[in-house]
């Protein structure tokens, strides 16, 4: 069973920004948003729970970038 990604990793690994530092450095600045809450942990984990309707995540890094991530 799969416990879930580290959010620092979710942005990195979907290429939104060069580095985990600026991951952290956007977090820092309630840059991040899941479902348009804010994400002010770097050590916040998404899992499952985190899916609307068990299909998709809405993830937005600043005012500009917005990423649909759907689970099969």
């Amino acid at each position: 069973m799969i416990d879930g990604i580290n959010i620092v990793e979710l942005v990195f690994q979907n290429n939104l920004v060069q580095s985990k530092s600026e991951v952290r450095r956007i977090i820092k600045n309630n840059g991040i948003r899941i479902n348009d809450e804010i994400i002010s942990d770097e050590k916040k984990i998404i899992n499952i729970d985190s899916f609307v309707d068990s299909s998709y995540i809405k993830l937005s890094v600043g005012k500009k970038t917005h990423l649909k991530i759907i689970i099969d």
